[in-house]
């Protein structure tokens, strides 16, 4: 009687802490949204600009690259709900590829050659 009473209290227990531990990890869970839309926007941006040349087909990938991984990260992270050092995580790392597009785009394909039509100036 004594296990049948210690069992039923300690289920009790977890079955009450459950949804508050729930509720903790859900806080950010409509900021998720606002990170998937940043990136829509960044994958655009990227598109757009080795449309314009401005950047390389291979800058294009490894930018893009870094963006799956965000999102896929975003993934994981919502599975359970975004905690709050998990959205600010994602925020973060969407800041550092944002700056690394700026970037990007005011360096311009001048110095670039690895997708340009005509190399051979450069031999």
């Amino acid at each position: 009687m004594r296990k049948f009473l210690i069992s039923t209290l300690l289920l009790s227990t977890v079955m009450v802490a459950a949804p508050a531990s729930a509720q903790v990890n859900r806080g950010y869970g409509h900021q998720g949204q606002n990170i998937e839309r940043q990136l829509d926007q960044l994958e655009r941006q990227i598109d757009n600009m080795r449309d314009r040349r401005l950047i390389s087909r291979n800058e294009a990938i490894r930018l893009s690259r870094q963006a799956e991984q965000i999102d896929r990260l975003h993934d994981r992270y919502r599975r359970n709900g975004l905690t709050q050092r998990e959205h600010w995580d994602l925020q973060n790392r969407v800041q550092n590829l944002r700056q690394q597009v700026q970037a990007e785009r005011r360096e311009g394909r001048y110095d670039r050659r690895d997708d340009r039509r005509d190399d051979r100036r450069y031999r």
